[in-house]
């Protein structure tokens, strides 16, 4: 993983040490190289193997403190319409479809009702779009006398901005005390709306499944095969385990320098099925079984056991791709190659994290990294980007709600 100037996150001296084929070996370099990768496996025998070289991360500023405000998760519904949607809205303008869908969510509120009204765009929109779409839908609503509010309204409507292969899909999730539903609105590509995922071959698509407001380094979701599944949050200190079952909660307390590190880093290491997550929560290697809640052992980056022993989940890190950072980008980290192509990554943008953010993927060429995406905007920083196990992952803080969110992305192809 590359990201700009930032400290050694894990400390350990500039030296290197070597033991017999049956202990640690554990590998560091001076602080001056600013990049590297880790990756962290279980031999059959009593101890472990490292190679690190670590990386720094960092932004142009201090992370903001998250307020405590909360929101709902998005509907299941949404989830199935991304794949199957009704017959697109044939609307010659965006501010066409704009304004029905605000006709649509007028109807569900009430004369004079004050709302806030959020839009996040997780299509392949660009900014001055998403700005027309929102001053249409907003003039719309207030000429419904639907009534704006910027907080503190009892009702408020999140619009989403998606697409799938042929058409974009707004959803509008409408809160209202305790009660909240969801409008589907499918707008058609045309010429006089069309977004830009035509113009590169690969589109990059978000879904989140978590929202809130602990702040998390990592999140996913494992299911053992056999009807049970977990979300499992990483927190600076520990983990957060949700049995989505039966709605149940536990935490591991994991004793943790990340604490009190300003920009405090780790990241899960899953497979799809199974019941035990590995994770790096520095200065630690962990394992935790799922089914039982409990920790089965630790090693240190340094490879001494910490804790009760037991054979560890193997653990990859986030890898950097070789060649010179992109000009205006922040983090990269190489992913598994999309639509037939070779040497790729992820890279966000260089803003501080008091701006939003936004995700795009580079292939490396002989003559250099090429964009192969058009960038996918996110509603605040991106804290945590990972690409180890199936599913690449993005941890973002929300500048409007101050919550934290976890999302999977995924991409497509041009057809």
């Amino acid at each position: 993983m590359r990201r700009g100037n930032h400290e050694n996150r894990t400390g350990g001296s500039p030296c290197a040490t070597k033991a017999h084929t049956h202990c640690t070996t554990y590998h560091c370099q001076s602080p001056a190289q600013p990049n590297g990768c880790a990756i962290i496996s279980r031999s059959h025998g009593p101890c472990a193997q490292f190679f690190f070289v670590f990386r720094g991360a960092t932004r142009n500023s201090p992370m903001m403190s998250a307020d405590r405000s909360t929101r709902s998760r998005c509907t299941i519904l949404i989830l199935f319409a991304l794949i199957a949607i009704p017959n697109a809205v044939r609307c010659t303008t965006l501010e066409e479809s704009a304004m029905e869908l605000a006709r649509k969510i007028a109807a569900s509120l009430s004369v004079n009702e004050n709302v806030t009204v959020e839009i996040r765009n997780t299509s392949s929109l660009d900014s001055d779009e998403v700005l027309r779409i929102d001053a249409a839908l907003k003039t719309e609503l207030q000429e419904r006398d639907i009534r704006l509010a910027s907080s503190g309204a009892a009702s408020s409507v999140a619009v989403t901005l998606s697409e799938n292969l042929r058409n974009f899909l707004w959803t509008a999730e409408i809160h209202q005390g305790n009660t909240s539903h969801v409008i589907l609105l499918a707008v058609e590509r045309s010429s006089g709306n069309r977004g830009s995922a035509g113009a590169m071959p690969v589109t990059i698509h978000s879904e989140k499944f978590w929202e809130g407001p602990e702040r998390i380094l990592d999140a996913g979701e494992i299911s053992n095969g056999a009807g049970k599944s977990w979300l499992v949050l990483l927190l600076p200190n520990g983990l957060r385990i949700e049995d989505k079952q039966s709605d149940a909660e536990s935490r591991i307390e994991i004793s943790s320098n990340q604490i009190s590190n300003r920009d405090p880093w780790g990241n899960l290491g899953f497979a799809k099925i199974g019941d035990k997550i590995g994770f790096i929560l520095s200065p630690q290697v962990c394992t935790v079984d799922l089914q039982l809640r409990n920790l089965e052992g630790c090693l240190s980056t340094d490879g001494s056991p910490v804790g009760p022993s037991g054979s560890l989940y193997p653990v990859m890190i986030d890898v950097a791709p070789t060649g010179t950072p992109q000009p205006g980008k922040g983090t990269e980290i190489t992913i598994e190659p999309v639509c037939g192509g070779a040497s790729q990554f992820l890279a966000t943008g260089a803003r501080d994290y008091t701006q939003t953010d936004s995700l795009q993927v580079f292939e490396t060429k002989s003559s250099g990294a090429v964009a192969i995406s058009d960038e996918l905007e996110f509603p605040g920083p991106i804290t945590g980007l990972h690409s180890v196990s199936e599913t690449p992952r993005a941890v973002v803080r929300n500048l409007s709600t101050g919550n934290y969110e976890a999302y999977r992305l995924s991409f497509s192809c041009a057809q």
